[in-house]
């Protein structure tokens, strides 16, 4: 099943964990051993880690993969490509993370044009699995190297041989 552009991003709340934390408290309380205080303190910040995302704008999918090729959509940046217009397929990796994002599939054209996809977008969109489906020579053990290097490289996972235009 293809992807979709600006279908809304899961969300993961770790209200949950502060809920659990005022209702210890909230116990200790009742019996004496803490205060009412620390209670309310800890639900009012529950509250307000469970409210938050409900009240800002949901983040939307940039990346669309389908039968026709890759699409990739960011404030004002437009980026598409074609499967059959890919010339060369590389892994980059920067030093950003583990908090940035670190790791890009870039997918390039003969035209000089491509596409740039982040690999939490990767993922989403399962483009791994439709770059393995497509082109059958791409280098898996390139893939495995490149997801385990956390300095800036540049790995190729696949170039169009010579005349194949």
């Amino acid at each position: 099943m293809p992807s979709r552009l600006g279908t809304e991003l899961p969300r993961r709340s770790v209200a949950w964990f502060w809920f659990a934390a005022a209702l210890a408290s909230a116990w200790g309380a009742l019996k004496g051993t803490n205060s009412w205080w620390l209670s309310a303190s800890l639900g009012g910040i529950a509250f307000l880690i469970f409210a938050e995302p409900r009240l800002r704008k949901p983040q939307q999918e940039t990346i669309e993969v389908d039968g026709v090729g890759v699409l990739r959509v960011e404030g004002p940046i437009r980026e598409q490509i074609q499967w059959q217009d890919i010339v060369e397929i590389r892994i980059i990796t920067t030093s950003e993370g583990p908090f940035g994002e670190d790791v890009f599939f870039a997918l390039a054209g003969a035209n000089g044009k491509g596409c740039l996809v982040p690999h939490g977008a990767a993922v989403r969109t399962k483009l791994l699995e439709e770059l393995q489906s497509r082109f059958p020579n791409l280098r898996n053990e390139t893939i495995i190297e490149a997801m385990g290097c956390t300095s800036d490289r540049n790995f190729l996972l696949w170039k169009r041989p010579d005349g194949d235009m």
